[in-house]
């Protein structure tokens, strides 16, 4: 496991629940939620490795 990866798996530990809920309440729909937070995750593995984690990132996986 690289840095990156082993970073991002102790950010969604923490925050993966916060994220998901969150986007259950936007969406209305606990699965779309679900996989909104996946490609979020994807996103954050190709967006992270050049531009570092940023500084709150439950926000930004929720944002994105």
């Amino acid at each position: 496991m690289d840095d990156l990866t082993g970073t991002l798996d102790a950010i969604w530990r923490i925050e993966g629940a916060r994220v998901v809920a969150t986007l259950a309440r936007i969406t209305g729909d606990l699965g779309e939620a679900e996989d909104f937070a996946q490609e979020a995750l994807a996103e954050a593995l190709t967006t992270w490795s050049t531009s570092g984690v940023p500084r709150n990132p439950g926000a930004w996986l929720t944002a994105v």
